[in-house]
């Protein structure tokens, strides 16, 4: 009898220790503390600016290189709706991307407005890793035509003292 309630009393501490759902709480618990990085979502900015006074201010300082275009191109369309900027690809060290519809880019938003936004993205899409020139794409109008964009272009712009570091 006590040889019956032995084995059955290991069996069931055998059985307890074998429990998957106690391992399956503790893996659930582990994803929901984790911090999010940049890099896990698909929109990221890093630059604000000013075109009409030339200056600009870093509104995020990634610890490490970006990687993801897309991310970055996602950005510039959500803070602009008016204009869908596209990915088209990298040659070398230079992004081309293109605006299949640049009507309100060309003919609407004015001379400052075009530059704005020529700016506002050709800053962002320059943190891409191993990125020195934007090359953007689109039928010409009014206040704004196809151009390419270096680092050198922002050289005199004066950078916000409060921005991230």
């Amino acid at each position: 009898m006590i040889r019956y309630f032995i084995t059955l009393l290991f069996l069931a501490v055998l059985i307890s220790c074998n429990n998957e759902a106690s391992t399956t709480v503790k893996e659930n618990e582990n994803d929901t503390s984790q911090i999010q990085r940049w890099f896990d979502t698909d929109t990221l900015l890093v630059w604000d600016c000013s075109a009409e006074d030339h200056t600009k201010k870093r509104i995020f300082h990634p610890s490490d290189s970006i990687t993801s275009a897309l991310a970055l191109v996602n950005g510039v369309n959500k803070t602009y709706a008016e204009v869908k900027l596209s990915f088209d690809h990298i040659s070398n060290d230079t992004m081309y991307v293109t605006i299949p519809k640049a009507n309100w880019l060309t003919d609407q938003a004015g001379n400052t407005g075009a530059e704005q936004y020529l700016a506002f993205a050709a800053l962002n899409l320059l943190e891409m890793k191993g990125v020195n020139h934007i090359n953007f794409l689109f039928e010409g109008g009014a206040h704004a035509r196809p151009s390419t964009f270096t680092d050198l272009d922002f050289d005199d712009w004066k950078t916000d003292p409060s921005s991230a570091k």
